[in-house]
Formats: structure tokens, sequence, C-alpha cells
């Protein structure tokens, strides 16, 4: 059992209540259904802060995940507001302690410091997989820390344990900056792969392909075509071209068996040092051969 599945089995899932605040539809339907498939049930979306505040006084969450960039009062606008009615009582705000895990994708020492005097719980950086959502979900519920409320600050304590292993929020700025120059190009490459796993996760969940997650995924493998391109993996964006033209084709009838392999083949070619090998060639050779099969099988139906 892991680290995250051992702490979420102390929460009562079924009746914690979540706010997923994203303005992304396609991003934020992904989250919701990845808390869907891991048990919750109580689930409440926004698309900006405005709705946001709406929905915590209506609610009452039991935890807030939070995009960073939203229109109008960004992320770190709407945490101010919050902790503040620790200070000044807010009707707007029943809960100024809710834990918030913020989504971004900043990495940058000084954003890392501004969203911790903000008072964010937890912070996850995008592209993001299933399993560190997850991760960043059970943290913020399951370790609490104590909650500060002084002149200069109001939130939860931001000492960190000096543990080599903790993933928390930003335990060294210094090591996640490095981290972030070293892996720059690493995280693009599992980003299609991460995305994947969640879409793989939700058909599993809902039993099919819903045209929600097929929009996301079209969405989501251009992107990374596009980069693929623009960092010269010329296999790679064959392989997700394949994926993204071989969804489009068929829609809701894709099957999961040859999105499962396109997955796969992502991954075998991820791992590669070097592009220009025969087992490269050979993915990819099977990736042409099995759409191919599949629109012959359409076609003659």
């Amino acid at each position: 059992m892991s680290e995250t599945s051992a702490l979420l089995r102390h929460v009562n899932l079924p009746a914690t209540t979540v706010l997923i605040v994203e303005d992304n539809d396609g991003l934020r339907r992904m989250i919701v259904e990845v808390l869907r498939a891991s048990g919750f049930q109580q689930l409440i979306q926004a698309r900006d802060a405005e709705e946001a505040i709406e929905l915590l006084g209506a609610y009452n969450p039991d935890l807030m995940i939070l995009d960073w960039n939203l229109p109008g009062l960004s992320g770190i606008d709407l945490t101010l507001l919050l902790r503040q009615a620790a200070v000044t009582e807010d009707a707007r705000f029943p809960n100024p302690r809710i834990p918030v895990l913020m989504l971004t994708g900043r990495q940058r020492s000084r954003d890392v410091t501004e969203a911790r005097n903000a008072g964010v719980d937890e912070f996850v950086i995008k592209p993001f997989s299933t399993r560190s959502l997850m991760r960043g979900v059970a943290s913020a519920l399951c370790r609490q820390r104590p909650f500060i409320v002084s002149a200069g600050y109001v939130g939860p304590c931001r000492r960190r344990r000096k543990d080599e292993d903790y993933r928390g929020l930003m335990r060294r700025v210094d090591d996640i900056e490095a981290a972030a120059d070293r892996h720059s190009r690493a995280l693009f490459q599992q980003t299609l792969s991460v995305e994947l796993e969640a879409l793989h996760a939700l058909m599993s969940a809902r039993g099919g392909l819903h045209k929600e997650t097929l929009d996301y995924l079209i969405e989501r493998t251009s992107e990374a075509e596009t980069q693929a391109v623009r960092y010269r993996q010329r296999l790679l964006a064959e392989a997700t071209r394949s994926l993204k033209e071989y969804v489009s084709y068929f829609g809701n009838a894709a099957e999961p068996d040859v999105l499962d392999v396109h997955l796969d083949s992502i991954r075998r070619l991820n791992a590669l040092r070097n592009e220009d090998t025969a087992e490269a060639l050979t993915i990819i050779r099977q990736l042409e051969a099995l759409v191919k099969n599949r629109k012959r099988k359409r076609l003659s139906a």
C-alpha cells in the first residue's frame, strides 16, 4: 500500500467536500474525475475566484484545490482574502483555516515564497501526475500543521521538517529551483505519459471513454506534439501524432486497448536515450500498423 493510500484510509472520502477552482475546463474536469476515481464524491467546481468565494460560503468545503493563474482575482489573492478572515471575521469565508492546495507551473524561488507567505498549505507543480496530485491532496488533508495568526502572517505554520524525502510545500527553495532547471526537458517528456495515466484511471473508473476526456486528450496531445517537435524528438512527435489522429478519427468509438498501446509506446520512447535506434523505429511501425488495421476493420464493418 502506498503512503498516499495509507493516509487517505483515515479520511471519510465520500463525506469530504472538495472545491476545485480551475479556469481550464478540461483540466478541471480531469481533476474531478481523478478525485472521483479515488473515492471522493462531494466535488464542487468553480472557474474563477469570485465563483469560488460563493461556493466557499455555501458549502464550507474541507479542501480547496486552487489554480494560481485565474481570471480576475488570482489564486494567491483568493488565499490572502481567505486567511485574513481569521483576523477580521468575513461571512464569505466560514472556515479561513481550510487547507489550500495550489496548482501552478511556476517554480521560481520568489513564486514559492509568495505562495507560502499567502498561506498555501501544499504546492503541486504542473504538469502533474495522478500520483503527485493525490499525494498533495492526502498531505493537505492528513498532515495539517498548526495554524498561525500573527501581525505579519496568517496561515499554516511554514516551518518544514528537514527530511530529505519530504515532498510537501517546497522544503528547500534552492533545491527545487535547481531541480526545475535540471529536469525541464524531462518534465516535458513526462507530460503526455502523465496525463494519459490519469486518462487510464478515468476510463477504468467510468468503464469507458466520454467526450470530455477525449476532448481534453486531443488538446493535450496537440500541445505535446508541438513540444516534441521543438525539442527535435521526431519519433516521440510521431507517436503523439498517431494517438491524436486515432482519437480524432474514432471519437467515442476509440478502443481502450489501442490507447494503452500508444501510452506504452510513448513511455518506451521516453525511456530511450537515443531515438535513432531499431527499437524506436519498430515502436513507430507497430503503432502505424495497429491504427491502419483498426481503420480497415471499421471501413469493412
